[in-house]
């Protein structure tokens, strides 16, 4: 019994004695004083502990770090390259009592730093691992933001741009949406050593995000356990999901078909003699289409499936083409429109001219006929090839606008 009261007494002794030789004469005048302000505090920090402190050696055996993201803006979304780019805050919290200052009764409630000084003590390294290109902005100094509370908290503050992957589904372009992910996580420490976490809120956006092309419409987190080599890592994802805005793609390709088709009807109604002005009009509305979808696909990356633009230019391709057939079949029924009747031989004039009058009557007769076909197809064209169009309008606007409503979040 008494042997342990002896045993008890001295290692509380020697505790006190290793207490004491850590706290220096500064630390013993401060205490004595009262209060310390922010230099006398960044010199305990950076010089007196800078003896014994280890900025390799984790603050304690798991450390919690917990993430918060502030989304300034997105600058850009590309589909060429699928990746965007975006200019945010990454908020980092953990707390290292290698740090603690309370003992000093500091004055102000917490100080802040540099990047600096983040060289000189513990990080949990974190990155962006599905990143293709990350940096911090300079200007005009590196923009990190350092803050450390007497108890040891510490709070770090990175302003990054960033240029991550998108997964892209172009089926239903332009009334598609865009789904963009970045990956967050440790690149030294695994579950065991940092655990991860969303903080609360995950993730903050200062203003409504609107790109020319696209919409920011929502936007989700999630963590989970990643296998590698070394164990399990703390992986924390975050998804964007852009709304295409379909503004220009209806001025610059729908609408222009709607005009190219209608002036295709025109050779309707220009009567079934007029073939020159009839096959002008068609081939230069065939052409026009067959430039404008280049014109669109160009800025497209090459997909090998089919899009909801490509169905429409190509639709629209075959109605001008259905409207040259027509004249096709109109070309072909007056190819003899014009010519002079069909003369019998010399020999048969003499024997039989009480026949001419009768062969040129039916030769008449069917070229009247032929007219006659002709304009009652311009006739059925005028009201065929509107109804249609209506029709497959109808069905192509509901099946992809649905498709883009259900997708809405």
């Amino acid at each position: 019994m008494l042997s342990t009261l002896f045993l008890l007494l001295y290692a509380t002794r020697e505790t006190v004695n290793a207490m004491t030789a850590e706290i220096s004469p500064t630390v013993s005048y401060l205490l004595d004083r009262g209060c310390a302000n922010d230099t006398e505090i960044i010199d305990h920090l950076l010089i007196d502990r800078a003896l014994y402190y280890n900025k390799h050696k984790l603050p304690s055996p798991q450390v919690d770090v917990r993430i918060e993201m502030w989304v300034q803006e997105v600058t850009s979304v590309s589909e060429l390259t699928q990746d965007f780019e975006i200019d945010l805050y990454m908020n980092e919290y953990w707390t290292d009592p290698g740090l603690a200052y309370d003992i000093l009764n500091p004055c102000q409630g917490n100080l802040s730093f540099d990047w600096a000084v983040m060289q000189n003590i513990w990080t949990p390294n974190t990155c962006f691992i599905n990143s293709k290109k990350a940096q911090l902005h300079s200007s005009p100094f590196t923009n990190v933001f350092l803050m450390v509370f007497p108890n040891g908290s510490v709070w770090s503050n990175w302003r990054i741009k960033s240029t991550g992957p998108c997964v892209m589904d172009l089926t239903k372009f332009p009334m598609d949406s865009i789904e963009c992910t970045l990956t967050f996580e440790s690149f030294n420490y695994n579950k065991d050593e940092v655990f991860m976490r969303w903080g609360d809120p995950p993730l903050t956006i200062f203003k409504p995000i609107e790109l020319p092309d696209f919409t920011m419409t929502n936007f989700s987190t999630s963590n989970k356990f990643q296998l590698y080599a070394a164990g399990y890592w703390s992986e924390l994802n975050v998804n964007f999901l852009f709304r295409r805005r379909s503004g220009w793609y209806l001025l610059q390709g729908y609408i222009p078909t709607y005009m190219t088709v209608f002036i295709s009807w025109i050779p309707f109604y220009l009567g079934p003699k007029a073939i020159p002005a009839r096959t002008m009009i068609g081939v230069n509305a065939l052409l026009a289409l067959t430039f404008q979808f280049g014109n669109i696909i160009r800025n497209l990356p090459r997909v090998s499936y089919i899009k909801a633009i490509d169905v429409w230019m190509l639709s629209g391709i075959c109605f001008v083409f259905a409207s040259l057939f027509e004249l096709a079949t109109i070309g072909f029924l007056m190819r003899n429109e014009g010519k002079p009747a069909t003369k019998s031989s010399r020999s048969t004039k003499n024997s039989n001219r009480w026949q001419q009058p009768s062969v040129c009557r039916e030769d008449t007769q069917r070229k009247s006929q032929n007219i006659v076909f002709c304009e009652r197809l311009d006739n059925t064209s005028r009201l065929m090839f509107p109804v249609v169009f209506t029709f497959y309008n109808f069905i192509y606007w509901f099946v992809y606008m649905k498709q883009a409503w259900d997708q809405a979040p």
